[in-house]
């Protein structure tokens, strides 16, 4: 077991996914853990996760601001303490729909994050 807190982890970016960041809360690499990898994203106003699919279902939980989720049954308006269950494979992405930065919390079924492959649709 082991106790952590959102302010004591820095955020990470990259420049092929600027301008996103997020906070790695629970992974293999960090932390002792195995099993379950849990992450926090950061989501500018007007900015886009691209449509993707990756192998593990996944959870969101929109923790702050206002959402479009992105899937090929069209589009979903999302707010403040949604919950999203994504299947195995299924399309999905998301646009900042409101006047301040997302934040949502995701939840893979993974010892890491850096264990899903992101497959982005052209």
């Amino acid at each position: 077991m082991f106790i952590s807190s959102f302010d004591k982890i820095d955020w990470q970016t990259d420049d092929e996914h600027a301008p996103l960041k997020w906070k790695l809360l629970v992974d293999a690499n960090i932390s002792n853990s195995e099993g379950l990898s849990c992450g926090i994203l950061h989501l500018p106003i007007n900015s886009v996760l691209s449509l993707h699919c990756h192998a593990p279902q996944e959870i969101y939980l929109i923790r702050k601001g206002k959402a479009i989720l992105l899937s090929s049954d069209g589009e979903k308006e999302l707010r403040e303490d949604a919950v999203v269950y994504i299947n195995k494979n299924e399309k999905h992405g998301l646009k900042n729909a409101g006047s301040t930065p997302l934040e949502l919390i995701w939840i893979f079924p993974t010892d890491s994050w850096h264990d899903v492959k992101y497959n982005f649709v052209a």
